[in-house]
């Protein structure tokens, strides 16, 4: 279940910041899932806010497909919130939104009811839908942009535009997928940027040890 998180937690302690060299496995600092195959999924929201392209990583065994993927780094990162939409002919990512910040509190207007799983599930977009809070992510488009899906077979190959949907995709062991908003529907559109690993937000448990840290350090400091 989505919990807000402390306003304790630092904005810092949420990403490890990569180098200027292409991200690889061993970037990957916040792992979803369980099992022998992995695969790397980035989202660029392509909105000037920093970090703007971010990067998580899926362990499956079996056969799993790219919105498996998707759908389980949002479920699983309370940060992370998705509207997404169900036709005819697939599934198709409207908006996706991360609580940049990281204050623990996440919206948008006009308002979307996501679920305890951090999704939202209908057929109308808004072009015009913007996070609450400035400092947060949130791109939704459909008319004057859309979120592209890129895939690539491993770390060294070049991104490429999904001959796909994300629900049609079947994933390999050491697959990259990225999720980049492209603005305006330019072809080829942009690949997703360098991205920043994305860290694990800490158990309640670790948060109240560090709220009670903080709380000694300052007293400590009073005295002194």
């Amino acid at each position: 279940m989505k919990k807000l998180r402390s306003l304790s937690l630092a904005v810092a302690s949420l990403f490890v910041l990569t180098s200027s060299r292409a991200a690889t496995f061993d970037d990957v600092q916040y792992w979803v899932g369980s099992g022998a195959n992995k695969a790397a999924f980035v989202i660029d929201w392509n909105d000037g806010k920093s970090a703007e392209s971010l990067l998580w990583g899926f362990r499956w065994d079996g056969s799993a497909t790219g919105l498996d993927m998707f759908q389980a780094i949002v479920n699983t990162d309370s940060r992370l919130f998705a509207h997404v939409g169900s036709y005819a002919w697939g599934t198709a990512i409207l908006g996706i939104g991360f609580d940049l910040n990281g204050n623990g509190s996440f919206a948008v207007t006009p308002a979307l009811n996501f679920n305890s799983g951090g999704l939202f599930n209908s057929t109308s977009p808004d072009d015009a839908r913007v996070s609450v809070e400035a400092g947060d992510h949130y791109v939704e488009g459909w008319n004057t942009g859309y979120w592209e899906y890129f895939n690539k077979a491993n770390t060294a190959d070049a991104w490429a535009s999904a001959s796909g949907g994300i629900a049609d995709r079947a994933l390999a062991d050491g697959a990259w997928d990225g999720l980049n908003f492209n603005l305006g529907f330019a072809w080829p559109g942009a690949a997703p940027g360098e991205p920043v690993a994305v860290t694990a937000v800490p158990e309640p448990g670790v948060l109240a040890l560090l709220s009670v840290s903080a709380l000694f350090l300052t007293c400590a400091r009073r005295k002194q």
